[in-house]
Formats: structure tokens, C-alpha cells, sequence
């Protein structure tokens, strides 16, 4: 076998090895992040808490999260990122472990505080780091495996709390979950850190910002696109923050079902459409090919047909219908997922997408599921119920689908 082919095997292989292995460590960032959101009224009866408080254990992990996201972005633009990504893993499982032996629900605040630094170093380098494992034309199919791991690990966490904790107690939920992350952090140090934008060539925005890292900030925040599919991105973020949150309780205390029936059924029905939507968003991307424009426009038209799919779930009595509606919402939300990263890391160049990446996830939270947990709850707590507190959500969906179509409709 010539040469130049071993070469080209051996970059495959890695690649593949890199895609199953963050898609694994995505799969479980995802599934400790929304751990709370399946053992919401055993946390209040413990520590005697309101749903706003609940709401806070959210978004305190979010605000560490987002703060540290850019910063440690900076920090990956020079290291080994393999090695900052492996300790972000350890840093995040451990504190996921801590949180099951909090004493307060002060403790169990700074421990949820903690995980957010942990997912901020992985949330940050990984798609970075698969970005240079992809050439463009195949990065979109890749990201989209990459980030089919939100919908399995965010109805994992649902799944996984209501049966360990219903057999052992919530403390066994959160054991449950930080423990395989020591063993994945650990093999995070085995993968290969592949060359900086290696099969990218250079843009006209690319050269702007690998020049300096202030001139790399401004150029940030001179490009629209980039600007647009983060905006967007954010408005989703505040809806699906709001959902992932709350509706397994929203279905509890508004529909009357079991604590059991509301974390499973929503769990299967996350795990199975927002897989298939997010396989099929990869599939058609690559079908419209990876250019910007279709991109934007995909995502807009995925998140207005999601929006009847989020009413019918919120407002319809029949348990059916109910299941309908979230099945349409979660399959279209999802299906945006890996074209809009795509849109984001390819609109800047290869040294500066690990910051790009993290000052996204600093906006994207900053305006999305920081403030929307908490709103939730506070509108709850104040009279007016989780059926009005929960429309918040198809009206954030509507406004990220307006600023994506702006976007699709730029030349």
C-alpha cells in the first residue's frame, strides 16, 4: 500500500475514533447537565425549596458554564487540547459525584456550580477538535452524530432518575451519572490532538481574525454570520432550557400524571425523536450541500413546524395528542442542531474557533437557558401557573426561526 494511503487510513481512523469518542463524552455531558430536572420534587421535599430555587440550581451551573467557556477557549488555542478536554471530564464527573453527598441545598449549589466549569472545557474544545478531524464537506454529517448525543443524553438523565431514583433515592442518580465519566475523562488523554485547521483554507474573515486575539475578537464581532446563527442559537437555547427543565414536572403537576410516567415517557420520546431529527438535519444539510444560506433557511423552517408540535404539547389534555406534540417538537428542534454548529464553527478560522465556539456558549446561555429555568419558575411561583409560565417557550422557538431566516436571506 502506497504511502500517501496508510497516511489517509490513519487520518480516518483517528477521525472515527475521535467522533465515537466525543459523541460518547457529548452523550454524557448532556445526560449529568439535566440530571435535576428528574428528581425536581425530591430535591424540594429534602431541602424544602421553592421551584424557583430549582430553577437556580440551573441556572447557577449555566453561568459558571457560559463565564468560563470563552476563557477556557483562550487557553485552547495554544494547549494540548486533548489534555484540557480529559480534565474537563474528570472536573465535571467528580463534582456530578459531590452533588449526591451535599448535606445543604447551598452545598448542592456550589457542587452543581462546579460541573459547569468541567462541560465548559469539553463543550468548548470538542467541536473545535472535530472540526480538524473533518475536511467541510463532511463536517456537517459529523457534527450532527456529534450532537445526536444531546437528545439521547438529555432523555438518559430523565430515564435514569426516575428508576434509580425511585429504587435508590436521588443521591444514587447523581452517583449514577458522574461515575463512567471518570473513565471517559481518563481515555480522553489517549485521543490524537490533530493539526489546527488542517483542511481548511483560508477566508477573508479567517485571515482578519488569526492575526492578533484582539483583532480576532473584533472580527467576531464584525461577522454577521456568525452574529445571526449565535442569536438565533440563543433564543433556541432559552426555549429548550425552559422545556428540558420543567416539562417532566410541567406533565407531573399540570396533567397529573405519575412522577415515573413524566420523567420515562418524556425521556423515550426525547431519546427517539431528537435522535431522528438530528440524524435527518445532518442528512438533508448534505443534500442542500454545506453552504451558509442553506444552512439558516433549514434550521428556520425545522423550528417553525416545531412550533404547532410545542402547543399541542402544552395545551392538548389527551395523553396521546400530548405525546404527539412533543414527538413533532423534539424531531424539527433537533434537526437544526448540526446545521447551525456547522454554520458556526465554519465562519471563522481554525485558530480561532475554539473561542468562537466558547463566546457562542457564553451568548447562547447568557440569553438562553440561564435566564429561562429561573423565569419559569418565578412566574410559577407568583400565581399564574406553569401552563402561562411554559408559553415562553413556541414564542422564543418563533423568534430564533425569524433570525435564522434573516440570516438565510442575506447574499
Amino acid at each position: 500500500m502506497p504511502p500517501t494511503q496508510v497516511a489517509t487510513n490513519s487520518l480516518r481512523s483517528s477521525a472515527r475514533t475521535a467522533l465515537v469518542a466525543l459523541t460518547a463524552i457529548n452523550l454524557l455531558n448532556y445526560l449529568d447537565r439535566y440530571l435535576v430536572a428528574g428528581v425536581v420534587e425530591p430535591l424540594k421535599s429534602e431541602f424544602a425549596v421553592s421551584d424557583a430555587d430549582i430553577g437556580l440550581l440551573t441556572s447557577a451551573f449555566l453561568v459558571v458554564y457560559m463565564v468560563a467557556s470563552p476563557l477556557l477557549g483562550l487557553v485552547a488555542r495554544r494547549g494540548r487540547r486533548t489534555l484540557l478536554l480529559g480534565l474537563g471530564v474528570l472536573v465535571w464527573s467528580v463534582a456530578t459525584i459531590g452533588s449526591g453527598l451535599v448535606g445543604t441545598f447551598a452545598q448542592l449549589l456550589v457542587a452543581r456550580a462546579i460541573v459547569g466549569i468541567g462541560e465548559a472545557a469539553y463543550s468548548t474544545v470538542g467541536p473545535a477538535l472535530l472540526a480538524d478531524h473533518y475536511p467541510p464537506v463532511r463536517r456537517p454529517v459529523a457534527l450532527c452524530i456529534f450532537y445526536s448525543a444531546i437528545p439521547v443524553g438529555s432523555a438518559l438523565s430523565y430515564i435514569v432518575a426516575g428508576w434509580i431514583g425511585g429504587e435508590w433515592g436521588w443521591r444514587a442518580v447523581f452517583y449514577a451519572g458522574g461515575l463512567p465519566g471518570i473513565v471517559l475523562g481518563l481515555a480522553c488523554l489517549a485521543l490524537r490532538d490533530p493539526p489546527r485547521g488542517q483542511f481548511d483554507a483560508p477566508t477573508p474573515e479567517a485571515i482578519a481574525s488569526s492575526r492578533q486575539m484582539s483583532e480576532g475578537i473584533a472580527a467576531l464581532a464584525r461577522n454577521t454570520t456568525y452574529l445571526l446563527a449565535t442569536a438565533g442559537y440563543a433564543a433556541f437555547t432559552f426555549a429548550f432550557g425552559a422545556l428540558a427543565v420543567w416539562m417532566p414536572n410541567y406533565l407531573e403537576k399540570v396533567r397529573g400524571w405519575s412522577h415515573a410516567e413524566s420523567t420515562t415517557t418524556f425521556g423515550i420520546v426525547l431519546v427517539v425523536s431528537g435522535f431522528a431529527g438530528t440524524l435527518g438535519g445532518g442528512v438533508l444539510a448534505r443534500r442542500l450541500g454545506s453552504g451558509t444560506r442553506s444552512s439558516f433557511i433549514l434550521c428556520a423552517v425545522c423550528l417553525m413546524l416545531a412550533v404547532p408540535g410545542t402547543l399541542v404539547a402544552l395545551y392538548a389534555t389527551s395523553a396521546w395528542a400530548i405525546l404527539l406534540g412533543l414527538a413533532i417538537a423534539s424531531t424539527f428542534s433537533f434537526a437544526t442542531q448540526g446545521p447551525v454548529n456547522s454554520v458556526i464553527v465554519n465562519a471563522v478560522d481554525a485558530q480561532t474557533r475554539p473561542f468562537a465556539v466558547g463566546a457562542s456558549v457564553l451568548c447562547i446561555h447568557l440569553l438562553g437557558d440561564v435566564p429561562s429555568p429561573w423565569l419559569v419558575g418565578v412566574i410559577s411561583d407568583a400565581g399564574h401557573g406553569m401552563t402561562l409560565a411554559m408559553g415562553l417557550v413556541p414564542i422564543a422557538m418563533g423568534v430564533a426561526a425569524a433570525i435564522w431566516f434573516i440570516g438565510g436571506a442575506r447574499r
